[in-house]
């Protein structure tokens, strides 16, 4: 893993920590990780698997992205404060967040650094066949965990009242 690979994963996790406090929502701060994702996908994307097995890994770790996402999102508070629509990650929305951003930098670290005859054998044991499985359902792992957590916080924002009334 190069520096480049270090500064993507280290910003994709700055995305929620810096939303620990509550910030302002945003178009662009929705959608800034997403080029992120699509440079590790024209990186490190050889080909599309060829197998069932490959595909039905892939789609396992699309699974998880999609569940990191959306309950990273969900458990993000959306609100408006003095007009302007604000987002407050709560702490277990953070640990989803980074629990899938930090994986994937663990197993980056750990494939190139001697872990390469591991990651072998549990291909092997998975039934995986193409060489590129792995970097295939990590890239969209990721690229779904960005896009629906933008996406549900888009919609969530979206839908804050413009007026919030306050009882007594």
């Amino acid at each position: 893993m190069g520096i480049t690979e270090w500064i993507i994963s280290i910003a994709l996790i700055a995305v929620v920590i810096r939303q620990l406090r509550g910030r302002k929502l945003t178009l662009v701060g929705l959608l800034w990780p997403v080029p992120l994702v699509a440079w590790g996908a024209v990186e490190y994307l050889g080909g599309v698997p060829a197998d069932l097995t490959d595909w039905a890994f892939v789609a396992a770790l699309v699974g998880i992205g999609l569940t990191l996402g959306a309950g990273c999102a969900v458990l993000t508070r959306v609100y408006r404060e003095d007009g302007v629509v604000k987002a407050r990650a709560g702490w277990l929305a953070a640990a989803l967040w980074i629990a899938g951003m930090s994986a994937r930098l663990a197993f980056g670290l750990f494939a190139t650094n001697g872990g390469g005859g591991a990651v072998a054998t549990w291909s092997a044991d998975l039934g995986l066949h193409a060489a590129g499985t792995w970097a295939s359902a990590l890239i969209a792992m990721a690229l779904v965990e960005v896009l629906v957590r933008s996406g549900v916080l888009f919609v969530r924002a979206r839908r804050v009242p413009a007026v919030t009334t306050v009882v007594e």
